[in-house]
């Protein structure tokens, strides 16, 4: 079985205002991830994601490849072991 894990990433660029929580919420329903995505005070976008780090390395680069209709800077993230669970992916505001 494979090891599930944590992902927590911060994207900065032009990520508000520009469906790019919605689209990050698609791919992960897509890859069945479970986890949040929102929006930060700085401008930023937060996610939040829970699953195989294989499949999240693959969410990853699918956001990287297709932000909607933003654009990403720069990512912040790092992988942990898994401390929350939730039953789905969520937009959080």
């Amino acid at each position: 079985m494979k090891e599930i894990v944590q992902l927590h990433a911060v994207f900065k660029g032009n990520v508000q205002g520009v469906f790019f929580r919605q689209h990050v919420k698609e791919f992960a329903e897509e890859l069945k991830i479970t986890g949040y995505v929102k929006n930060l005070k700085d401008g930023s976008v937060e996610v939040l994601a829970i699953g195989e780090r294989e499949v999240l390395e693959k969410f990853l680069e699918g956001i990287v490849k297709k932000p909607g209709l933003g654009s990403i800077d720069s990512i912040e993230k790092n992988f942990t072991k898994k401390e929350l669970s939730f039953d789905d992916f969520e937009i959080r505001y």
